[in-house]
């Protein structure tokens, strides 16, 4: 129970620095390839992270949301290589230099998909650990729900025994407000 608190506790402040302290997160982010349809190649917008439950691309005036629970696996590869000689790939080392971040996701009929994007290696650091916190977010809060047993409304144990006090008492408050029989 400690970790899975300490594990929210630290998401949560890593979720609460503001984004202006993120160098860089500023750029703009190139859709590149998918299983997406319904985002156009080559639209370029930005990630928002601001929703707990989804991830958003804003890109021109519209949106594409994916749940992050639908979200598989994120992987980054090399993006622009320079050709020396217009023959002999060389990768960039700038620190601005682009990479490939592909998002791998499973959608609600079970379908898989993905989505590519070009960005610069620091976004995708960013947008890899990003994700992986909400991820985790979404884990921890589905495992303290998964610890309440059904059978805790129905029997009365030592674990929960302090709910089934609390509920003892307060039904018996309206049978003590009665106003006593006189004679």
């Amino acid at each position: 129970m400690f970790k899975s608190r300490q594990l929210v506790f630290s998401t949560l402040l890593f979720v609460l620095i503001p984004p202006f302290v993120l160098s860089g997160a500023t750029s703009a982010v190139e859709y590149i390839e998918g299983s997406v349809k319904s985002i156009p190649a080559n639209s370029t917008g930005m990630f928002n992270f601001e929703d707990a439950k989804q991830l958003k691309f804003d890109y021109g005036k519209a949106s594409y949301a994916l749940p992050y629970e639908q979200i598989t696996d994120t992987e980054t590869g090399p993006g622009e290589m320079h050709h020396v000689l217009r023959k002999i790939p060389v990768p960039s080392f700038s620190p601005n230099h682009k990479e490939t971040l592909t998002i791998s996701y499973k959608d609600a009929s079970g379908t898989a998909g993905s989505l590519t994007f070009s960005l610069t290696a620091r976004q995708a650091a960013q947008v890899r650990s990003d994700i992986a916190s909400k991820k985790a977010v979404i884990a921890a809060d589905a495992d303290a729900r998964s610890n309440d047993w059904w059978g805790d409304r129905y029997w009365k144990t030592n674990r929960n025994k302090q709910s089934w006090d609390t509920q003892t008492a307060q039904s018996a408050q309206p049978g003590q407000s009665a106003s006593p029989a006189t004679k």
